[in-house]
């Protein structure tokens, strides 16, 4: 899968391109900071539009992965963000992208393994997954959301395949086997975890609190 990864921002933008089946198992085939420069919001949103149009055109991605940013109770920035995810939502659904967002703790413990992970944190999980060094910043953050997204779609394909390997029912349960994959895993955990189990998934361990 060929993931585009995105770091929103009003001025500043990362990006990153890679290619994979999960993070451990990828290449990194491009990344950067769009820097949007002065001027007007308008003016620098006709920037990043296109500029990432560009690159999306370049490297034809078959999904994008964002970061959903944190804003706090600055309403000021979450309305720039805002309008700035509007633009990568606006050019993905023009090519028919599907888009993928990721929040900030999730995406720290694809990489480094915890929700609050620091920037130095993040970049040394990015660079042990993906070689090279890595300092923090909103490139080292875009991929790190573009490998999140690798981990996640991994990990739901092996679950859609191990749904299916399960032997075909009549009656009540064939209803409940055709169903789609997230309201079986949703209404049969024990199943799940037993269909993965049979695929040679890591064992789970369920732990009631």
């Amino acid at each position: 899968m060929r993931v585009f990864g995105i770091d929103p921002g009003s001025r500043l933008v990362g990006w990153a391109v890679v290619e994979g089946s999960t993070p451990t198992r990828v290449a990194v085939l491009a990344s950067g900071v769009e820097r949007l420069g002065v001027g007007s919001s308008a003016v620098r949103l006709g920037r990043l539009a296109e500029r990432l149009g560009a690159h999306l055109e370049q490297w034809q991605p078959e999904e994008v992965a964002l970061e959903r940013a944190f804003v706090g109770a600055n309403v000021g920035s979450a309305l720039r963000l805002g309008e700035a995810r509007g633009v990568v939502l606006a050019l993905a659904g023009l090519r028919g992208l599907r888009v993928t967002d990721y929040s900030p703790a999730t995406v720290k413990l694809a990489v480094a393994g915890h929700g609050r992970a620091s920037k130095d944190e993040v970049a040394t999980g990015v660079a042990r997954l993906v070689g090279g060094i890595r300092t923090g910043g909103d490139e080292t953050d875009a991929l790190a959301v573009a490998l999140c997204h690798l981990a996640h779609a991994g990990f739901q394909s092996r679950v859609a395949q191990a749904l299916g390997a399960r032997p075909r029912s009549t009656g009540r349960r064939a209803a409940t086997a055709a169903a789609p994959v997230e309201a079986r895993a949703a209404t049969s955990p024990r199943a799940l975890l037993a269909a993965l189990s049979r695929q040679g998934a890591p064992r789970i361990r369920v732990v009631r609190r």
